[in-house]
């Protein structure tokens, strides 16, 4: 497993709410998708999980994915 940096979180963020914009996304599944990543590339801060968790959830409720 490797660990991800602050900068690794913000741009997988971006991708997920990216890739949640497009009329065809698979909603649960990108989530579940993100979740994972997070799982598998824990950040070397935990603060950095917190956020990651907390935005994620902010892009999860802006598409309508809750």
């Amino acid at each position: 497993m490797a660990q991800s940096t602050r900068e690794d979180v913000i741009l997988q963020l971006d991708r997920v709410d990216t890739a949640l914009e497009a009329p065809e996304a698979d909603k649960a599944a990108i989530l579940h998708d993100a979740l994972e990543w997070l799982a598998d590339n824990p950040p070397k801060v935990a603060a950095d999980a917190l956020y990651y968790r907390e935005r994620l959830q902010v892009i999860r409720e802006r598409h309508g994915a809750a």
